[in-house]
């Protein structure tokens, strides 16, 4: 029960340094921006605003509210890292000040630390959208019983205080806003500020708790068919040359926490009845693989696809090698999956059969170390029943890009669907 609804408010905005403020004009903007901090949103109000702000955008047709959650995997990601480092809401400010960059806070946050440290060359601006306020509010948390009444009394009486003239004004000085969400007296903060409200409260929910499964890092080997079929038309390109785009757009989705591997297949490539070639093994994103960083040493592997194209498709037996491949390094502190980009079916007669490689992949699955296997069908080519059998029998998801060019939404897509089968769990 509240003793008082609203005893203050503040919002978020975006802090930089006074002269390197990027110009946002939509909250889906500043998530979007290039190493931007951002708090938990798990337990931060601000960092939560902020996103709450996208979703309320979107849901006026501001923004897309898929590109929402897309903005969320690079940072979501990347909170590995983040966590290690203080990141409450001032810890935030701070950062800013010693570093540049940006971050979210909250107006009151960056008006303290201005106080404690005049002259930080600091500034605030929130979207022309508006902003989604944060209020404080005074409950009242003892469970029913002989204390409840004693503490809705002191709750009320405390809430008389709050609401006097001095209380008021020792808080505004504070930096907090009044409960109505006027702007701060003098000029100070970010001035009127439209309030954007989500209709949806659902969309809360669901966006915490995909955050919460974007938040656990990702080690996936990504497996690009480099059959014949793709040096054929699409558009006024190639399916490979479209893939390759795709492919090194989606790069940026994965943070530097990310394991990654790449992978090459087509009947024979590897040499004798080895179909996959492996380009780049396993590692961090951010390690060294022959004197590149893994990050440039796949990006510039996936580039070099287009001159291995030719010969069939060799899906089966190179997806139970890629299965096993990631099976052998598992890291229970990682999301482990194989991400498979193909836009044909299996035409390898020496290969195993698709029952057998279901059958394989259920009895190899561990259910306590799972693997998930993602497929793509690349164009309506692809063979969509087997690669929705080969997906779901590792509890994964398929899905088909009928335009190479979608493959990027297929990408986070993909990343999503883990928020999908951890839910579940």
């Amino acid at each position: 029960e509240l003793a008082k609804a609203s005893v203050a408010n503040t919002l978020p905005v975006l802090v930089s340094k006074s002269d390197a403020a990027p110009v946002t004009d939509t909250w889906l903007s500043v998530l979007q921006l290039p190493g931007q901090r951002i708090g938990d949103p798990l337990t931060s109000s601000a960092s939560n605003a902020a996103i709450l702000g996208a979703l309320a955008e979107s849901e006026v047709a501001i923004s897309d509210a898929k590109a929402v959650s897309a903005a969320l995997v690079p940072m979501a990601q990347d909170f590995g890292r983040i966590a290690d480092t203080p990141h409450d809401t001032p810890d935030l400010v701070a950062q800013v000040a010693a570093e540049g960059g940006t971050s979210v806070a909250t107006e009151q946050a960056l008006l303290a630390y201005e106080a404690d440290n005049p002259g930080s060359g600091l500034t605030e601006s929130v979207p022309p959208t508006g902003s989604y306020f944060l209020n404080y509010p005074l409950a009242v948390t003892a469970p029913a019983g002989p204390e409840y009444d004693r503490v809705k009394q002191a709750g009320a009486a405390l809430g008389s205080v709050l609401a006097t003239a001095s209380a008021a004004e020792t808080l505004v000085a504070a930096g907090f806003r009044t409960s109505s969400g006027t702007p701060l007296p003098d000029g100070r903060g970010v001035g009127s500020v439209a309030s954007l409200e989500i209709k949806n409260p659902l969309s809360i929910e669901t966006t915490l708790r995909d955050w919460a499964v974007l938040a656990l890092p990702l080690r996936t080997l990504v497996v690009e068919d480099v059959s014949g079929s793709m040096a054929a038309k699409s558009g006024d390109s190639t399916r490979i040359a479209l893939t390759v785009d795709a492919s090194v757009g989606a790069n940026s989705l994965f943070s530097d926490q990310t394991q990654m591997g790449l992978w090459a297949f087509s009947i024979g490539l590897g040499g004798g009845k080895q179909d996959h070639r492996e380009l780049v093994p396993m590692g961090k994103a951010d390690g060294t693989f022959n004197g590149k960083s893994q990050r440039d040493a796949i990006l510039d592997s996936i580039r070099g696809l287009p001159a291995l194209v030719g010969g069939g498709t060799g899906l089966y037996d190179t997806t139970l090698a890629a299965f096993r491949r990631v099976k052998e390094g598992y890291d229970p502190d990682y999301v482990n999956s194989v991400i498979i980009l193909t836009d044909g079916a299996n035409e390898d007669e020496g290969s195993i059969s698709l029952d057998e490689l279901l059958a394989s992949l259920q009895k190899e699955q561990d259910p306590v170390r799972p693997i998930v296997i993602i497929t793509v069908g690349v164009t309506s080519d692809a063979d969509p029943v087997a690669l929705q059998q080969i997906s779901a029998a590792t509890g994964g998801t398929s899905y088909v890009a009928e335009d190479p060019r979608d493959i990027p939404d297929v990408f986070v897509k993909a990343l999503n669907s883990r928020t999908e089968r951890l839910a579940g769990e």
